[in-house]
């Protein structure tokens, strides 16, 4: 008799050539619209960052509402208080983990505010296939919702992954260092887990180091304008 079972595909095993540090922090509170700022005061810390194409400031983020108080769409000068649960994450490449490892027990200024970082953690990307970007940016597509969706598509597809599926969210404006641009928040879904952990680690748009175009994961097709 011959008898022959069917393979299992193996379980795809998540690599860690790129991860996210998340920091504990010591900050009471910084404006909504800080990561310019953010960003500008870490990369003189770590003169580097600004040029490692895979690293990128997780923007701090809070719930849109919560113990009576809501959060304002219009960024502007709003002030958000963090908790002490509160946490930054900056992506970075495997090889540059030490050296951003070192900004733990380091204070920065952000727009006035102090901001000290703690003790960090490792978290490896996530293999879910419904990722989030809260704030993606694409030069000169700003009323032109299609523009924004050719150009990203064409990113991606550069990338070697073929995207089905991509619906925009909000619009914001964030203040950079040369006046206002306005970004969008957009959803990918179902993708297979090798193209949502190659998302992840390449980001979408410009600014990427600013934190847009930074892909985190989403459980399951939900609205993207609750974000």
């Amino acid at each position: 008799m011959f008898w022959s079972e069917e393979e299992k595909p193996q379980e795809y095993q998540t690599p860690d050539k790129v991860v996210d540090l998340s920091f504990k922090l010591n900050c009471k509170q910084i404006k909504l619209d800080h990561a310019w700022s953010l960003t500008n005061a870490i990369c003189d810390c770590l003169p580097w960052f600004k040029d490692e194409p895979q690293c990128a400031v997780h923007h701090i983020y809070i719930p849109q509402s919560g113990n009576g108080w809501t959060r304002d769409d219009d960024f502007g000068d709003e002030i958000i208080q963090l908790s002490r649960r509160t946490r930054l994450k900056l992506r970075v490449p495997q090889h540059r983990i030490n050296e951003v490892l070192s900004l733990s027990g380091q204070t920065i200024n952000v727009d006035g505010f102090h901001l000290t970082f703690g003790q960090a953690e490792k978290q490896l990307l996530s293999t879910l296939t419904t990722l989030v970007a809260r704030h993606v940016y694409v030069p000169d597509t700003d009323n032109d919702e299609q523009a924004f969706l050719k150009s990203i598509y064409q990113q991606i597809q550069d990338m070697g992954i073929n995207v089905r599926k991509m619906l925009c969210g909000k619009s914001h404006s964030l203040s950079t260092s040369n006046g206002q641009i306005t970004t969008r928040s957009l959803m990918i879904a179902d993708i297979s887990p090798e193209d949502s952990i190659r998302l992840q680690e390449n980001g979408v748009g410009d600014y990427y180091r600013y934190g847009c175009g930074v892909f985190i994961p989403q459980k399951g097709i939900t609205a993207v304008n609750a974000e």
